[in-house]
């Protein structure tokens, strides 16, 4: 590449990271007119084009170039137009977790010089013990190292902006300077008419090869522009807007420097104060963020970012004040979107799902539309067991922004659970996509592993839920999910005492259910234990009367008295008590087919009659005395 070629790329780089797509397209154009046959300006030119077919069209271009193109292949796979290998959860699988360390960034020497001046000067904060790093020294590590390959070059034109927003609390009361698109639109900004859950598509699962590129690159966004948080209009001093621009770009020794000389004109209004302290926030000199953020405060005690702010900074120094600040936040505007994710986040990182449910509930009433809202509350809807909302308020907040890998995480969870739950074998399959998705960029997640290990026993691939179920617990060896999974893969397998031992591990470290219970009964059941088989089966019962919906609790009944009548027939003296368990199963009127195909071929030959429905009643609020009339307390029981 020559010298003014490369100058030019450079060019339509920072252009592209500044949401300037239109100069970055005219600047990749006439790169590609000089010299068409290179495969990175076509991957950039992907970029920044708007519609899905010219995205489509310079992936492809770009792989006729160059056929191992990632960020290409990679690409085309979000948009659909390629499929994922085979190979690519054996890849995930070896995939070790990524280190970044900082990017250099180039040092206005003389501006730090004075603000080190002036910091020895000033009074210093009470000292609290900070984290090696915060979250946002995270991010800046992962673009430091992104900037070495062209495909993280060309997803930051379009990820990097939203990563800067998202930082960044919105009130739109206060605003009026708009920045580009935004991922979490205004509350009462029009968008387009929200796609029903029922009919959302989840997307293809990406190559874990691919996994070095942001989800962000080339997946489109429907959100509105909106404006950035606590920028009020104050259109006469061009050196506040130089600021709010240096902000958007990562300039936070130029931020401090412009609203410094906002404040010099004005120093009774709080927005320059609440930007200095972001700058110092984003850059963790958090003792001169508290200062800042306290200034706007004093000048302004009803100034909702400056506590949002405040709080972010307590946070990552440790201390519990910082709910205080989310909360006031909230408190203050209740439409304001930052403070509530950030507050979910926060509720969330301590397991408190009643309040986060709550919060996120109040956020939507409101008016919050957030993708990352929707999200939240379907964490918190899933830890509560309320299974069939979490599902629905994950495809809503994922459908919304494709890009939030926390999406794909709570979609596929989500499906695991509801048909874990309902007994429903047909959910697993929409869930295996966004999981591998998912894992692909998180793969320490154990969480996602013994989902994805439920899912692949559902659908008959033992070896790779083995797998998954494995790596969850060398991830996490007390997390029970994982242990029910891999319990059910060796029933499968017919590893009878392997099983039984993960349902005990997983029941020394989890919450008893139906799964876990019923699992139990099945595996003493097929190592001939049949009285610790009647016991578990027997409780399993009691949590499967316990179900409103009349149709899961007869599927889930019918499960326990196939079981039983199984044991039953291994007695001949407990013969009638096993008729009578096929003879409920032919009763009810939600069964699986495989287990009413079952009833009625033992019930015929157990009575010599042809198959027959019984016109037995439903149980409706408690089933019918399950108690087998035996011969001994102790029977002997033959297999």
């Amino acid at each position: 590449m020559s010298s003014s070629h490369s100058s030019m790329l450079t060019e339509a780089i920072a252009a592209a990271r500044a949401g300037d797509r239109s100069r970055a397209r005219e600047l990749l154009s006439r790169l590609l007119r000089a010299d068409s046959s290179n495969a990175e300006y076509w991957v950039w030119m992907s970029a920044v084009v708007d519609s899905p077919r010219e995205k489509v069209y310079c992936l492809e271009s770009a792989l006729r170039l160059d056929p191992t193109n990632r960020a290409a292949l990679r690409g085309l796979v979000l948009l659909g137009k390629r499929e994922p290998q085979e190979t690519e959860l054996a890849s995930a699988l070896k995939m070790p977790h990524r280190r970044f360390k900082d990017a250099d960034v180039e040092t206005k020497t003389s501006r730090k010089m004075a603000r080190e001046t002036e910091k020895e000067q000033e009074p210093e904060a009470a000292p609290i013990e900070m984290p090696e790093r915060g979250a946002f020294g995270r991010v800046l590590s992962f673009l430091g190292v992104s900037v070495v390959t062209i495909a993280v070059i060309a997803a930051m034109a379009i990820y990097l902006p939203p990563i800067l927003r998202n930082l960044i609390p919105s009130r739109a009361a206060y605003s009026t300077y708009t920045m580009t698109p935004s991922i979490t639109p205004a509350p009462g900004t029009p968008t387009a008419t929200p796609i029903p859950a029922a009919t959302r598509v989840v997307r293809t699962p990406v190559p874990t090869e691919f996994s070095s590129t942001p989800i962000a690159l080339l997946i489109s966004s429907t959100s509105t522009p909106t404006a950035i948080a606590g920028a009020s209009p104050y259109n006469e001093y061009e050196v506040y807007q130089l600021g709010l621009d240096a902000l958007v770009a990562g300039d936070y020794e130029d931020v401090i420097e412009r609203m410094d000389e906002v404040i010099s004109y004005n120093g009774d209004i709080p927005e320059p104060h609440y930007f200095k302290g972001e700058a110092y926030r984003l850059m963790e000199e958090y003792a001169s963020a508290i200062r800042s953020y306290d200034a706007a405060i004093q000048i302004d005690n009803t100034f909702a970012p400056a506590f949002l702010g405040r709080g972010r900074v307590l946070l990552e120094r440790g201390s519990e004040l910082a709910i205080n600040d989310f909360e006031r936040a909230v408190e203050l505007d209740p439409t304001f979107t930052e403070a509530f994710i950030t507050l979910g986040e926060y509720y969330a990182d301590n397991q408190l799902w009643t309040r986060l449910e709550t919060r996120m509930l109040e956020a939507l009433e409101a008016g919050v539309r957030a993708p990352m809202v929707y999200i939240r509350l379907s964490e918190a809807e899933w830890n509560l067991r309320k299974f069939e909302l979490a599902l629905d308020h994950a495809l809503e907040g994922s459908a919304d922004d494709p890009s939030l890998l926390e999406g794909y995480l709570a979609v596929g969870r989500a499906y695991v659970s509801v048909a874990t739950f309902n007994l429903d074998y047909g959910l697993y399959d929409p869930a295996i996509w966004p999981l591998q998705t998912y894992l692909t960029y998180e793969p320490e997640d154990h969480r996602a592993w013994a989902s994805l290990s439920r899912a692949q026993y559902a659908q008959g691939n033992y070896a790779s839920g083995l797998q998954a179920a494995s790596l969850a617990l060398e991830l996490n060896d007390r997390y029970a999910p994982a242990y029910i999974a891999r319990g059910w893969i060796n029933i499968a397998l017919e590893a009878y005492e392997d099983a039984l031992q993960d349902f005990q591990a997983a029941q020394r470290f989890g919450q008893e259910s139906f799964d876990l219970l019923y699992g139990l009964g099945v595996a003493n059941y097929h190592l001939g234990e049949f009285e610790d088989a009647l016991q578990y089966l027997n409780t399993a019962l009691e949590f499967a009367t316990e179900v409103r919906t009349i149709a899961i609790r007869e599927r889930k009944s019918a499960e326990i008295y196939r079981t039983r009548a199984l044991i039953y027939e291994t007695n001949p003296e407990l013969i009638n008590d096993a008729i009578r368990e096929w003879e409920w199963i032919l009763g009810l009127e939600s069964v699986l087919p495989e287990t009413r195909a079952m009833a009625e071929q033992h019930y015929a030959e157990l009575t010599g009659t042809g198959p027959t429905r019984t016109p037995t009643p439903t149980p409706t609020s408690a089933p019918p005395t399950l108690t087998p009339t035996l011969a001994s307390p102790t029977p002997t029981l033959t297999q």
